[in-house]
């Protein structure tokens, strides 16, 4: 069973075996989907691409809908096994950033996630493991058309990371999905989106994966997914007005068009991804 963690408690040698996981499945993993175009990093942006209405959408589109946070749980999962076969070690797991920044909470280090993009350079990352002047992280999936080959951030420049109290109040809202009260719609409106503003550049974008700290984004609202779950268990997950959305529940969730092959062997129904455990990991504070 894979162990998930707050990137604040990985020791300095945790921290770095994780970025040259993502450098080695960036720079030395073929792709699947584009073979000898892009890396297998790059496969994962694509997907994400897909799924937001670019370049070959996927339907259904797993954004603004109840298949949010299982479509998500297993893109996630699916890049973390991803880095683990890129090293061949089992040890590398997802770490997630609590959207904090005092002290150890702060992901954006020169170590680690790489700080802020450089203002005079049309916000470029220029430090850190993933900026092109210290190592090679090309960017090569765009919106549209051919663009910057180099990470991107603003950090700060579009409205505020979620507050604490944010948090608390999605964690306690009692259903599921419908606006104004669900949680669903609430979690993905008020704690997903901004963090994709505030970071900017790249994250801003349908392609955000390009940046690497969409995966710890990711990995928190997949723990307080598993969170808002244990504090509610009477609550159906697929549900609507109090009824039961059988046709969503049962549904396989789609990471291709059809006319593009699979990304993995495995197909998931959306059943399946409401188990962490299932999928093969927990996380280390629950």
């Amino acid at each position: 069973m894979d162990i998930r963690r707050n990137h604040r408690d990985m020791s300095p040698q945790q921290k770095s075996a994780f970025v040259e996981a993502v450098l080695r499945l960036k720079n030395n993993v073929n792709s699947v989907l584009r073979p000898g175009q892009q890396s297998r990093y790059d496969d994962f942006v694509q997907i994400h691409k897909n799924s937001m209405g670019r370049g070959n959408p996927l339907v259904p589109n797993p954004h603004q809908s109840p298949l949010f946070y299982p479509w998500h749980r297993v893109l996630i999962r699916q890049f973390e096994l991803a880095l683990q076969a890129a090293v061949d070690d089992p040890r590398i797991t997802l770490p997630y950033w609590n959207w904090q920044l005092g002290g150890a909470d702060n992901p954006f280090t020169s170590h680690f996630m790489g700080g802020n993009g450089d203002n005079t350079q049309n916000q470029l990352v220029t430090t850190g493991p993933f900026s092109n002047n210290q190592s090679q992280f090309i960017v090569s999936v765009w919106d549209e058309g051919i663009g910057g080959a180099g990470l991107r951030r603003n950090l700060g420049a579009n409205g505020a990371l979620p507050s604490p109290e944010a948090v608390i109040s999605a964690l306690n809202r009692g259903s599921n999905w419908m606006e104004p009260e669900g949680w669903g719609s609430f979690s993905e409106n008020q704690l997903h989106n901004p963090v994709h503003s505030w970071v900017g550049g790249n994250m801003g974008e349908s392609s955000s994966p390009n940046d690497p700290i969409f995966f710890l984004h990711h990995c928190y609202l997949d723990l307080l997914w598993e969170r808002w779950r244990l504090q509610h268990p009477n609550v159906a997950f697929f549900s609507a007005e109090g009824r039961y959305v059988g046709e969503l529940a049962a549904s396989t969730l789609v990471f291709h068009p059809e006319n593009e092959p699979a990304p993995w062997a495995q197909t998931f129904g959306v059943e399946q991804a409401l188990s962490t455990e299932e999928l093969g990991y927990r996380y280390e504070y629950i």
